[in-house]
Order: C-alpha cells, then structure tokens, then sequence
C-alpha cells in the first residue's frame, strides 16, 4: 500500500514540476506543495528503509537527496531555504530530547569505565583529525585551497563531530533487539554521556575555530575568558529554560506539546541571535527536568507526540540541501573519514576500557557500538554552515555524506555486537524512542 501511495505521490509532484502545468501554478504555491511532498515522500522512504533495518532517518535523507535540486529536482533552491526555517526547531527538540535521556542513576554503575572512555575516545579522534588535517591538507582541494589556520579550523570542526555518537540510534537498535547486559548498558550510558560532552565541547571548539578562520588576527588572552563566558551563560540560560519547563508541566499543563514547541524555537533564535549556544541550551534544559523535577517523562512525551514531522521536513531538507557539486570533489574525502574514525573509535575506545580495567571483551569489541550517527552532528553540521558562510555549504555536504555512511553501517555493527556478546533476545530495556 505504501508502494502504490510513494508511486501516486511522485507522479503528483512530477506533474506540478513539469513544464506543462508550469504556466498555470502560482510561483507562490511552490513552497507549500514543497513542504506538503516532502513530508509525505521522506516519509514514505524512511518508513521502507526501515523495513531494511535501517535507521528511518537514513531515509528521510536519501529521500530529500533525491528529491532535491541537484537530482530530480522536484525542491528548488529557493523551496529548501524557505524550509530550513524548521532547522532551529529540530534542532532545539533534538537537544532536549537528549538532555531528558541523561538520567543520573543509569550513570553511577560504570561511571569509571564511561569516563575514562570518553575522555580517550575524544583526544584520540580530535587529536587524530587535527593531526590529518596538517599533514594530509595537500592530498584534498577541500583543505588546500585553505589557510593553514583554517584548515586547522576545519580539523578542530570534524574531530567534534566525529567524536560524536548518535543516542537515539543506540537505543532504537537496543529496543529492536530486546538486548540487556554490560555491554549494552555501557554503551547506552556513554552514548548519552557522550552527547553532552561533545555539545559542551562543539561550543568551545566552534569559538576557536571563529578564532582560527579570522586571518590575521592577533591572540587576545581574553579569548578564553570569552569562550568560558559563552559557554557559562548558555549553562545559566538553559538552567533557566529547564526552570521555566519544570514550572509549566507542574503547574499549567495545558496544551504540554504546543508550549514546548514554542519554547524550542524561542529559544533557538534568541540564544543564536545574543551569540551564545542554542544546543547545549536545550542540551541543560532537557538534562534538569529530568533529573531534577518528576517531569522528564511529561517532556519526552511532549516532544514525540509533535516532532516526527518536524524531523522527518528537517532531515529531507538536510539532504535537499547536500551540494552535489561540492560533494563531487569531497566524496574521497568523506570515505577516508569514515575509515578514520573507525580506527580512531577503536583505539579510543581500547585505551579507555584498558585503563579502566575492563575486560578484554569490552576492550576490543565494544567500539562497534559508537559508530551511528544522526541529529546532534547533522545539527552541528548545520550551525557550522551558518557560522562560516565563506566554506559552510562545502563543509556540510562534507558531514552529510560522513553521518549518512555512519548512520547506515553503524546499528549493523551495533547489532551484530549485542548477538555476538549474546545479550539480544535477552529482557529489553523498557525504553522506546522516535527515531
């Protein structure tokens, strides 16, 4: 039945594209058939990759790939800017949704073990790609035809985003699997962890990189203060929103997904507008309604019954957005990264679970199981390409073939790890998400 509706859909959007009915459309009729098509088709799409057991946002971004304007081009250039307006609102219910998965008592049991492998995995990748980017830049166009200090600036960007593991995907492979054990609650609690580090740590790193791409600038001693004063107040401010959240779910309550969809978008443009961190914003927020009211559960709920369509227009349009043209030159680039950061993952993940002291099994397999990736690096990916207008659109089209590879071979991987520790088919871990 989704077959014979994706079919009659296309055709639809074929026939209002087509130059036959292009003297009787209204140009102004095009965003909203745009924004009406893409929702059904990405979908649609997602909805079949995921029969394939694949993530649905895989989907929704091969889906707006192909429907945009560099392939059959049924979305404009003019139709995809008009809908990155959502990506403010995504990316904010993203952050918070997040925030509301990083629960404190699912942390304390292997604290020891999260930290240190954090800590690893994050200088080692970061480390790895800054390394690469000075001594591979000449081998790319995509680093050459910059300053060494925007390359390193890229370098900093892309070790951050690679460090970064997509949650939403762990726990949709755990829930499909019924999986339960110490690999699974290892990977899960880092994973979640991690999503805050990297925030935190993206909004730091994205201060120096502004720094890195002015030429010529001198080095002020109060650039560090700057960055911890942006980083501090964005805490504040998303104590505060955190605040504002818990107080409407206790006391208010009405119309719980209407307010948090306002909240979302406010806070995104505002906080993007006074220079501070919209993401690790909502990231705070998410993080205090859960952990610290009886609420969190009200919040998450809130989020799912409004953010599927959201999602689904946010990343099709990520994919609408992809530059082809930039990604003609870039795609060896991005299949270097991808193997790049397996090892990086992997030898990260082996130094942290050594020093640790875990066990050999955890130390050489576990790495398999943070490889996904989705919405906080796709969403950094799209603040990155507002902040450097000058290389953002080629950078993005640059991660977006990164996270669409790792998103793809990642819950495989996962997957195959929890049958082969034999802990799928085991108890499930009681949480469901939206991907």
């Amino acid at each position: 039945m989704n077959i014979v509706v994706l079919i009659v859909i296309f055709l639809l959007m074929f026939l209002v594209r087509s130059s036959f009915l292009a003297p009787f459309i209204n140009p102004d009729f095009s965003p909203g058939v745009a924004i009406g098509f893409t929702l059904i088709f990405a979908f649609l799409i997602g909805k079949g990759v995921n029969r394939l057991k694949l993530p649905q946002i895989t989907g929704f971004i091969l889906a707006g790939i192909f429907c945009g304007p560099y392939v059959l081009k049924f979305l404009s250039v003019e139709d995809v800017q008009s809908l990155q307006l959502l990506d403010g609102l995504a990316l904010s219910l993203i952050a918070l949704t997040a925030g509301g998965e990083m629960r404190i008592s699912q942390l304390k049991k292997d604290r020891k073990a999260i930290l240190f492998i954090l800590f690893f995995q994050t200088v080692i990748i970061v480390a790895g790609f800054m390394f690469f980017g000075l001594v591979g830049r000449s081998l790319f166009p995509f680093f050459a035809n910059r300053t060494l200090a925007q390359g390193m600036a890229l370098s900093l960007l892309l070790g951050t985003l690679a460090t970064a593991t997509s949650p939403s995907t762990t726990i949709a492979v755990i829930t499909e699997t019924k999986a339960k054990g110490k690999y699974t609650d290892l990977i899960l609690s880092t994973a979640v962890v991690k999503d805050f580090i990297v925030i935190c740590l993206f909004a730091f790193n994205l201060s120096i990189a502004r720094f890195l791409n002015c030429p010529g600038q001198a080095f002020d001693a109060g650039f560090i203060v700057n960055i911890l004063e942006e980083v501090g107040i964005s805490v504040l401010l998303g104590a505060g929103v955190g605040g504002a959240i818990i107080l409407y779910l206790k006391y208010i309550k009405a119309e719980t997904a209407i307010f948090i969809l306002g909240i979302a978008f406010f806070t995104y443009q505002i906080s993007r507008s006074l220079g501070y961190h919209p993401l690790l914003i909502c990231l705070v927020a998410g993080f205090l309604v859960e952990n610290f009211s009886s609420r969190g559960e009200s919040l998450i709920m809130a989020i799912e019954k409004v953010s599927l369509p959201i999602y689904v227009v946010f990343f099709a349009i990520s994919g609408a957005s992809l530059d082809l043209n930039a990604l003609e030159q870039s795609w060896l680039l991005a299949l270097v990264f991808v193997l790049l950061r397996g090892v990086l993952k992997f030898s990260g993940t082996y130094a942290g679970a050594k020093a640790a002291k875990e066990e050999k099994g955890v130390q050489k397999q576990s790495w398999a199981g943070f490889i996904s990736q989705a919405g906080v690096a796709l969403g950094m990916a799209v603040v990155i390409e507002g902040t450097f207008p000058e290389w953002g659109s080629e950078f993005k089209a640059l991660v977006l073939a990164f996270i669409a590879i790792n998103q793809i071979i990642g819950p495989v991987l996962l997957q195959r790890l929890l049958v082969k520790m034999n802990e799928a088919g085991k108890k499930g871990s009681g949480l469901d998400i939206r991907q």
